[in-house]
């Protein structure tokens, strides 16, 4: 439910609101702020009841973990989700920076202990890899926030390009993921489901290919722009991100096969993989809300209209800036 409600969100919030008022009315635009509102809600809401069950799983005796790793699994999730809770009933406005940067690193430090849980398990080489990946992903992403933030303080002449560096690094990884566990997706050809996931698999690449081509003619020059605040992703020149329809294509074909798989294993790496492609590279980074309130107090103090930098202006900024 959580990786289905995560797509829902892409589709409307990062995809079709982008497109802003040249092609949505402003009554269209309200209707789609209130469908996108419930599917990002009902995304996080499903994902800490999954999460919790998986707590509770992992910190018993069963699971097999040593006690030290079931203690730092149970106090960083069960620190994090009630913080994430009130975070998404209460008002924005309650929501403050430190407090976003104190869930970033709790958030973090669980997805640590989580993938040395799964070292820990001995799983398949594919499997492994794949989760090593997520993981250089996530702490790539935060490094280079982290060294954008110092650097840009100390007023350091190499920040940008190491801030870079990393952030790319891990766009790598984050697209390296779905290739990976491919490999750990094994199906069977010659039965009917292994047919019936193979045909699947194919519609569901083909669709994102077309997908990606009507969404970069309907955003026209916005497209690196719109794809950036959708998915986080800036690696490629302007003129060549469609390329990008190739890994993502593949991602979303393993994601159809595996989650009509047999094995319940491959029918969650599938779910994985939908929340995972949904929420986009480095999803809704601490610094990019940081900036964004940043921005917004200071144009209030600046006595403009009020209305300050939305996460879309953050990344146009942030976009212009890394071109540059």
């Amino acid at each position: 439910m959580s990786g289905i409600a995560a797509l829902f969100d892409l589709i409307i919030n990062r995809a079709l609101v982008k497109l802003g008022h040249d092609a949505w009315s402003m009554q269209a635009l309200i209707r789609l702020d209130q469908w996108g509102g419930f599917a990002r809600n009902l995304s996080v809401v499903s994902g800490l009841v999954a999460l919790s069950f998986c707590l509770v799983a992992l910190s018993s005796r069963k699971s097999g973990l040593p006690l030290s790793a079931r203690g730092g699994i149970a106090g960083f999730g069960w620190v994090l989700i009630p913080i994430i809770a009130l975070m998404t009933f209460l008002p924005r406005a309650w929501t403050r920076p430190e407090l976003v940067l104190v869930v970033a690193g709790l958030a973090h430090a669980l997805m640590l202990l989580l993938i040395l849980a799964g070292l820990h398990w001995r799983s398949t080489k594919a499997t492994l890899t794949a989760l090593v990946l997520t993981l250089v992903a996530a702490f790539s992403g935060i490094v280079s926030m982290i060294i954008a933030l110092i650097g840009n303080r100390t007023y350091w002449e190499q920040t940008e390009r190491l801030s870079n560096a990393f952030r790319w690094s891990g766009e790598l990884a984050y697209l390296a993921v779905p290739l990976v566990l491919g490999l750990a997706v094994s199906i069977p050809w010659r039965k009917t489901r292994g047919k019936a996931a193979l045909a699947l698999s194919m519609l569901a690449a083909a669709s994102v290919a077309l997908a990606m081509v009507v969404w970069q003619r309907a955003a026209g020059r916005d497209w690196p722009t719109v794809l950036y605040g959708a998915l986080r992703l800036d690696l490629l020149p302007d003129r060549h991100t469609l390329v990008y329809a190739v890994p993502l294509g593949i991602g979303w074909a393993v994601t159809a096969a595996a989650a009509i798989s047999k094995d319940p294993a491959r029918r969650q790496m599938g779910a994985a993989l939908l929340l995972l492609l949904s929420s986009g590279y480095a999803p809704r980074t601490p610094a990019a809300l940081v900036t964004t309130k940043n921005a917004t107090r200071g144009s209030t103090e600046r006595g403009g209209q009020g209305r300050g930098l939305t996460e879309h202006d953050t990344g146009m900024c942030r976009t212009a800036r890394l071109r540059r």
